[in-house]
């Protein structure tokens, strides 16, 4: 009898396909917009999004986005039109030319990146392609420094204090990042924990008042091969390349907003 072949599974396929179910902070909320457009001001010239989030695809009047997978920029991107353009490529190696960018917009892209090589390999690539005093607007997704534990985490949830599901599914895979003592966590990770620790999902919506189509939204993490990070601000700090010098930031005002906070990287001139 012949061996059956390992289904492979497409994070990023699936994610792309339920895009419209999925809530902030993995989407930025409009007051995230906000923030970005405040803190990104009136530069002009052309903009870099690193990824096709639609949301922030109309803050300035030139913009290129950049997304290895067709799948997301198929299902996510508003399309092309005049000044706003999306190409696929790698974060890593842009086919853009040195000094092209007048300002730069990336939300939570790098916790999609392994902790440390790949956000230095990033920051490199950044310095490259920015224009000297240019602006990166980022938000990123923080663990705190007190990390919490998996098991507290679900018992928020099973109380009532644990507030919506995406936010949840963060909190819970920051606190798994913080168990292990490492900032890189396999997604698969995050839905073995969740189904050990809250197995009854009917309890669990009783409790919250998240609906279960919003709680199924978890299993598109089981058995998935992508990894996310999740590293303390300060951590991040530590691999900023030294041309960058940070100059603003700002979180906003709904639920662990403080973890999800955007800050503001000038370039040397």
């Amino acid at each position: 009898m012949p061996l059956q072949k390992p289904i492979t599974k497409d994070h990023w396929k699936d994610l792309a396909s339920q895009w419209n179910r999925i809530g902030p902070p993995l989407r930025p909320s409009p007051e995230d917009v906000q923030i970005a457009q405040q803190l990104l001001g009136t530069a002009e010239g052309l903009h870099l999004l690193l990824g096709v989030t639609p949301e922030l695809s109309n803050l300035t009047p030139q913009l290129v986005a950049i997304d290895n997978n067709a799948g997301m920029i198929g299902a996510v991107w508003p399309g092309n039109c005049a000044g706003h353009n999306a190409v696929q490529a790698d974060w890593l190696d842009m086919p853009f030319a040195d000094h092209s960018f007048d300002a730069v917009i990336a939300d939570g892209s790098f916790s999609l990146l392994h902790y440390p090589l790949q956000y230095r390999q990033l920051f490199s690539q950044l310095k490259r392609i920015m224009k000297p005093g240019s602006k990166l607007v980022l938000r990123v997704f923080a663990s705190p420094v007190a990390g919490e534990t998996c098991a507290a985490v679900c018992h928020d949830a099973m109380v009532g204090q644990a507030g919506g599901f995406h936010a949840f599914k963060w909190r819970l895979a920051m606190a798994l990042a913080a168990e292990s003592q490492n900032p890189n966590i396999s997604v698969a990770d995050i839905h073995e924990i969740f189904c050990r620790l809250l197995p009854d999902r009917m309890q669990l919506g009783d409790a919250t008042d998240w609906s279960q189509e919003d709680i199924a939204t978890i299993d598109f993490y089981q058995g998935s091969p992508a990894r996310y990070s999740f590293p303390t601000l300060q951590q991040l700090r530590q691999v900023m390349s030294p041309e960058f010098s940070e100059t603003g930031l700002m979180h906003g005002s709904y639920e662990l907003a403080e973890r999800y906070p955007t800050l503001v990287l000038e370039i040397a001139k």
